[in-house]
């Protein structure tokens, strides 16, 4: 039964107990209003209906901001109540399991894509596919929206990373750009000046359950030929690609080039390094690039924005980003889906990721036409061209599932690399472990 796979997730969850279940918190934003009724098709003369969206936290503020503001209007227009709450990205599944448990969920939500596809099999999802039809989406956006086939979320918004590059660091050397891990790993042993607070990379290897370590990982492994699982969901991990790859990466650790705290980085901690200044190349999204123009102009200056990375074996564009997912044993699940449709406005939609200054990138046919993805001065308008290389999601050449969805949640091939750095545990054996972990969440022999 699914709903027992949600009570056995939630006994496993300590803070249970200290979760409120109901959909009602502090930090709620609730508004209402009289309005032309006639506007509303779900109008009626009894008491008001309430539309319940949970939005994740944003590095970018205005994100929030902006929702917040479309929720409002789209509660008078439509004469419902409304409550926009943002909630931490790393509590928000957490909070959902209880919400689920209590048999409360929020009617919409907006989470990373990993996050809300665990909740595809526990079918606890509204089947989108009409939306999908309805809006003229790029093919991109719906590789990392689909699970088996099937659409049960809708694409927000691509959050593609690319890499920051401190150009007067490696002008002081008169270092090339790197596009090779190699070439980074090779030229990271020059810039590297720890004594002076300066560390020539910032790689996170911490298991916040955030994305970026995860991702970085698993994009190594990907440019070293290696696979977590092959499309048939067979494990493949146990490769001599994959080994030679985590063997590598562990390196960045082992030779005192990333910062030694970033075994416990979270997914802001190499924003904090990069904007600080103690690092001189980072893997991340839009974030960094739109707190720098804001913050700190003169690091921006001195920031080249670039291609991820090849490996040996090139490299792959993974699309990821945040998706909308309607509960379908909420109250308000007809004004979630006309939330969602409307959304697509192009005057707001365009404007929406204009305000977000690159951290997203669009996932509609045609946006990249706005003058804001041609002016020269947008650095993050040389990863537009990314979008269009997608060759799958997270899990690939794995398939968009819940066990891939899960895998990657638990950052197994985080631990990996982890336990080579931190326990100096002997790349094979470390890998061993990884292929017997992957094989019990997948019921294999």
């Amino acid at each position: 039964m699914k709903w027992n796979r949600v009570s056995s997730v939630l006994a496993a969850t300590t803070l249970l107990g200290t979760i409120a279940a109901g959909c009602s918190t502090s930090n709620n934003t609730a508004t209402s209003s009289s309005v032309d009724k006639a506007a509303s098709p779900g109008a009626s003369n009894g008491p008001k209906e309430k539309f319940i969206f949970w939005d994740k936290g944003e590095y970018t503020q205005a994100y929030n901001d902006l929702m917040k503001q479309r929720v409002e209007e789209f509660g008078k227009a439509n004469n419902v109540d409304t409550e926009y709450v943002v909630i931490a990205q790393n509590d928000l599944k957490t909070k959902l399991l209880a919400s689920i448990e209590a048999k409360n969920p929020p009617d919409l939500i907006v989470a990373n894509d990993p996050v809300a596809k665990q909740f595809v099999t526990s079918e606890q999802l509204v089947d989108t596919s009409d939306i999908i039809t309805k809006i003229n989406f790029t093919d991109g956006a719906k590789k990392f929206s689909v699970v088996a086939d099937k659409y049960f979320m809708v694409p927000q918004s691509f959050q593609m990373g690319g890499a920051y590059l401190r150009k007067d660091l490696w002008e002081k050397h008169k270092l090339p750009v790197p596009k090779t891990w190699q070439e980074l790993y090779e030229q990271a042993k020059i810039v590297n000046d720890p004594k002076n607070g300066i560390y020539a990379v910032g790689l996170p290897l911490g298991q916040s359950g955030g994305g970026d370590a995860e991702g970085f990982v698993r994009d190594v492994i990907l440019a070293y030929g290696g696979a977590i699982v092959d499309k048939d969901n067979n494990i493949t991990v146990n490769s001599k690609e994959t080994l030679e790859a985590i063997t590598f990466l562990a390196k960045f650790w082992q030779e005192g080039l990333t910062p030694p705290s970033s075994v416990t980085w979270d997914d802001n901690g190499n924003n904090n390094a990069y904007l600080a200044g103690t690092v001189g190349f980072v893997i991340n999204s839009g974030s960094i690039y739109d707190q720098a123009k804001k913050d700190k102009p003169e690091l921006e200056k001195n920031t080249l924005l670039i291609p991820k990375l090849a490996g040996p074996k090139g490299d792959f564009i993974l699309g990821s980003g945040n998706v909308f997912a309607i509960f379908k044993n909420a109250k308000g699940t007809k004004w979630a889906k006309k939330f969602v449709t409307e959304f697509y406005d192009k005057d707001f939609y365009n404007k929406f990721v204009e305000v977000m200054g690159g951290k997203f990138q669009p996932v509609l046919k045609g946006s990249e036409e706005m003058a804001f993805w041609k002016d020269p001065n947008n650095k993050a308008a040389g990863w537009m061209k990314m979008i269009n290389d997608v060759v799958g999601s997270s899990n690939y050449p794995g398939p968009e599932d819940d066990l891939g969805s899960k895998a990657k949640s638990m950052q197994l091939a985080t631990r990996a690399v982890q336990r080579i750095v931190v326990e100096k545990m002997d790349p094979q054996k470390s890998l061993n472990q990884l292929e017997q972990e992957l094989k019990q969440l997948y019921g294999k022999k």
